[in-house]
């Protein structure tokens, strides 16, 4: 279940087959069903947050029978599915943390060193080979399923929100030193995507871990927090140029987010228009696929009903880590939950997929906030 969870977060930037990223969560969702079945007065005594369980698998299910609005009975099954995937994903999180004391920092480490490799040789492709460029833009294309430029800058942000944690909380200095190289290799690369809106997600990742790291020295939460501003802000300038960064100034992102949310209203305002609803519009600019925002995507697909029972499971993490004793998963939650709310509030679509990096943004901070402190 352990080893699962962790090739999942891994190999998802190792490989470019989606099927082949979705495999581990396959066998993990096929060991945990019966698991659940068998020794469920076992699980029943684990410290984990049974509410926060409980609002995850009502939002996952609810999101799922939303395809039943907008399409036939056969991809209300395949969507029930994918949220089987998401949410044994999610428990086995809590699950392998109370049961193995390795298993946190072994996920951390393997992803940031998974997050190196993809990184360092989409960064040499880039310059060594510069034919190989699909994109009209001369904007980083990553390897495999970061190939976008938005989805490899999160991706790459996640995982340097990761390697901020390991500073924050490492006690030897060749581990930090290690990590913060890793991070300025992250940053190098989310550079060269040309994306913008991931480093308001990391200032608000690192900022928090900041706070929580250092409780009750205001001094060095406040210098911590301006320097994490003023490296980002520095760096996004220094490399992006004050064309590039403000010429396309909020992306359409206004247009975007009122067009779905009129649809929502003309559709049905309670229960939304159904995940397998078409989700493109035309802007005299540009064809518009998705609604830039899972929020107003979580409103268009499951009306208010939905979008309420998202921002329950949000608020009941932030309550659960408010109440962990546990610093390290607090830590690691809090920082990825920050990052992940900031960046999806201006980019994302379905929340209710397979493994993608919506994965990385939301289900794994949501995972670990369920955890309590391991045995």
């Amino acid at each position: 279940m352990a080893i699962c969870a962790i090739l999942t977060c891994s190999i998802y930037f190792l490989i470019e087959s989606g099927s082949g990223n979705s495999f581990p969560t396959y066998l993990l969702a096929l060991a945990m069903v019966p698991l659940l079945v068998l020794q469920g007065r076992a699980f029943r005594t684990l410290k984990v947050d049974w509410v926060l369980i409980a609002l995850t698998a009502l939002f996952l299910v609810y999101m799922a029978f939303s395809v039943a609005w907008s399409t036939s009975d056969e991809r209300v099954m395949e969507s029930l599915a994918e949220a089987l995937l998401v949410f044994t994903f999610c428990l086995s999180i809590p699950i392998s943390v109370a049961r193995f004391h390795w298993f946190l920092n072994t996920l951390v480490v393997l992803v940031i060193l998974a997050a190196i490799v993809n990184c360092g040789y989409s960064i040499y492709l880039h310059f060594a080979l510069p034919d190989y460029q699909p994109l009209l833009e001369p904007r980083l294309y990553s390897l495999g399923r970061l190939s976008n430029p938005v989805v490899g800058s999160l991706s790459y942000g996640f995982a340097t929100v990761l390697a901020a944690y390991m500073i924050l909380t490492e006690e030897r200095r060749i581990a930090k030193a290690a990590c913060a190289v890793a991070a300025l290799l992250f940053l190098w690369a989310i550079v060269l995507t040309g994306s913008r809106g991931v480093y308001l997600a990391l200032a608000s990742g690192v900022s928090v871990g900041v706070f929580l790291r250092y409780p009750g020295n205001l001094k060095i939460q406040m210098l911590g927090v301006v320097f994490t501003l003023a490296v980002l802000a520095l760096t996004a300038y220094l490399f992006l140029g004050s064309e590039l960064l403000f010429k396309r100034a909020l992306s359409f992102r206004p247009e975007i987010w009122t067009e779905f949310i009129s649809r929502t209203i003309a559709g049905n305002i309670w229960i939304g228009v159904g995940m397998a609803t078409d989700s493109t519009f035309q802007l005299p600019e540009l064809l518009i696929k998705h609604p830039h925002s899972v929020f107003v995507a979580t409103l268009y697909y499951g009306g208010v009903l939905g979008l309420l029972t998202y921002l329950a499971m949000i608020l009941k993490s932030i309550s659960s880590l408010h109440q962990n004793k546990e610093s390290s998963l607090r830590l690691l939650s809090a920082m990825l939950l920050a990052f992940g709310l900031a960046a999806t509030a201006l980019d994302g679509d379905e929340i209710v997929t397979k493994v993608n990096y919506l994965w990385l943004l939301i289900w794994i901070p949501i995972g670990i906030a369920m955890a309590r402190s391991p045995s």
